[in-house]
C-alpha cells in the first residue's frame, strides 16, 4: 500500500483499509497456503516528519506439520505498528514491510502439536494413528 504523504494533514488520522491476494505477495510457501485474502485494516497518522501507520492483518492459513504432514488451518489475527520519516518524500510503500510482518508471523517448522509423534523412519506409520511393530 502507498501513503500518499502529501495528502495526509498534520495530527490527522486516516482510517484504511485493503485487501491483498496472498499469491500477488509471495507469502506462500510449501508448508503454508493462505485460504482466503490478506485483509488490511488500520490507520495512518502524519505528525511533523514521521507517518505512524498501524492496524490489522488478517486472514486464515493452512500450515503443514513438519512430523506427520497433517494440515491444520488457522486463522491470522496480526497487529501492526510501522513508523516512517517521511522528510522530502511524497509517498512511502508499506508493501514488503507488511510482508515481512507475516512471514515473520508464522514459525519455522509448524507441528500440529507439541507432542506429534510423527512417522516411524522405518516403515511409514503415522505414529499418532497406531504404533509399528519395527524395532527400536
Amino acid at each position: 500500500m502507498k501513503i500518499q504523504v502529501r495528502l495526509l494533514r498534520e495530527e490527522e488520522s486516516r482510517t484504511v483499509h485493503e485487501t491483498y491476494d496472498p499469491k500477488a505477495l509471495d507469502l506462500e510457501f510449501v508448508d503454508l497456503k493462505y485460504s482466503d485474502s490478506v485483509v488490511l485494516d488500520g490507520t495512518v497518522e502524519k505528525f511533523q516528519d514521521t507517518v505512524t501507520f498501524r492496524g490489522r492483518l488478517g486472514s486464515r492459513v493452512q500450515h503443514i506439520c513438519a512430523r506427520c504432514l497433517k494440515e491444520i488451518e488457522e486463522k491470522v489475527d496480526q497487529p501492526f505498528e510501522l513508523m516512517y520519516d517521511v522528510k522530502g518524500k511524497e509517498e512511502v510503500e508499506t508493501l514488503e514491510d507488511l510482508r515481512e510482518i507475516l512471514i515473520l508471523e508464522h514459525p519455522i517448522k509448524f507441528l500440529c502439536r507439541e507432542e506429534c509423534l510423527g512417522f516411524c523412519p522405518q516403515c511409514g506409520t503415522n505414529l499418532n494413528e497406531s504404533p509399528c511393530s519395527c524395532p527400536k
